[in-house]
């Protein structure tokens, strides 16, 4: 009964600590022209366990709207005594056809609640044209020489093929030649993959050996540590994570033989990373020294034991 009463009174305090907002840098532009449209989340994460389901963009935002380039969307804290923190990217965008166009609510989602931004109009001008005035030409039209060395450069251009198939077909006749001759050579045995926990450990022990998180630059450090648990992700889980978000990567890892624990503790290190990186935000050496700890840890928890096995059977028999 006093949970019950507890979660009752706190719900309504957690509510108040959400805020999706959109603006735009200049809601009136003539065709062509570009402005700046932000995108911002302020949330509070006391246990810092909340995953973001944040909006995904393609190359147009409306059917009227193109978006010319996007930031990636990156956390800063605003308090921390309350673990309000704030999530913004920015999409820079235009229009070619005049008009008001309207910029629908973008929807936002905090674990199971979902938030909505306040809709926007994007106001596009046209620009006045002189038709009291006939149309000319730039310049006047001048004859143009053509040498022999250009016409020869444009033919090459033009034929190209015939010099690729002929040294095509004399690549193939060597290369026939040379596997006939060593045909009956034994190929060479691939050496043994090493296990991706193998490889990122022996990463992660060296910047502990060397007391990395104590170096004045903390982007480096940082991008070491986390590009080391992305590769083991990549190998160990096979996603794509050295070209993945952070919410990209937890998301593929969803179904995934990693406990919830664990994907808290990699939310945390790679949130952190992204801040260092994207948001010039500098931890202290104590901090970095934790996120190596819990890098270090996720990999001896979620690695595969039999790989181990595996490859000191493969150097045994060698």
């Amino acid at each position: 009964m006093k949970k019950l009463v507890t979660i009752t009174f706190l719900f309504p305090l957690l509510a108040l600590s959400q805020k999706a907002v959109m603006s735009l840098d200049t809601a009136r532009i003539r065709i062509g022209e570009q402005t700046v449209l932000r995108i911002f989340f302020e949330y509070a994460n006391p246990n810092e366990d909340a995953l973001i389901g944040w909006p995904q963009f393609e190359d147009t935002l409306t059917k009227k709207i193109e978006i010319i380039d996007k930031t990636v969307d990156y956390e800063s804290i605003l308090d921390s005594n309350t673990q309000t923190y704030l999530r913004e990217q920015q999409l820079t965008i235009s229009a070619f056809e005049p008009g008001v166009f309207e910029i629908p609510a973008i929807e936002i989602e905090l674990n199971e609640s979902r938030f909505e931004t306040n809709p926007l109009q994007l106001i596009v001008e046209t620009v006045e044209v002189d038709t009291s005035k006939g149309i000319v030409d730039i310049k006047p039209n001048y004859d143009v020489t053509y040498t022999w060395s250009e016409m020869a450069k444009d033919w090459l251009k033009t034929y190209w093929y015939v010099f690729a198939i002929a040294g095509t077909i004399i690549a193939l006749f060597f290369l026939f030649r040379l596997l006939k001759k060593y045909r009956k050579e034994k190929p060479e045995p691939e050496a043994p993959k090493i296990p991706a926990h193998i490889t990122a450990l022996a990463v992660l022990n060296d910047l502990m050996m060397h007391e990395s998180w104590k170096a004045g630059n903390k982007k480096d450090y940082y991008s070491t540590m986390t590009d080391t648990v992305r590769r083991y992700l990549e190998e160990r889980f096979d996603i794509h994570a050295l070209e993945k978000t952070t919410r990209e990567i937890l998301t593929d890892l969803k179904n995934a033989d990693i406990s919830d624990t664990d994907k808290v503790y990699l939310k945390k290190i790679l949130n952190q990373a992204d801040m260092v990186k994207f948001a010039k935000f500098s931890p202290a050496d104590d901090d970095g020294l934790v996120s190596l700890k819990q890098s270090i840890e996720f990999v001896e928890r979620t690695k595969k034991h039999d790989d181990q096995a595996e490859l000191n059977q493969q150097t045994t028999g060698e």
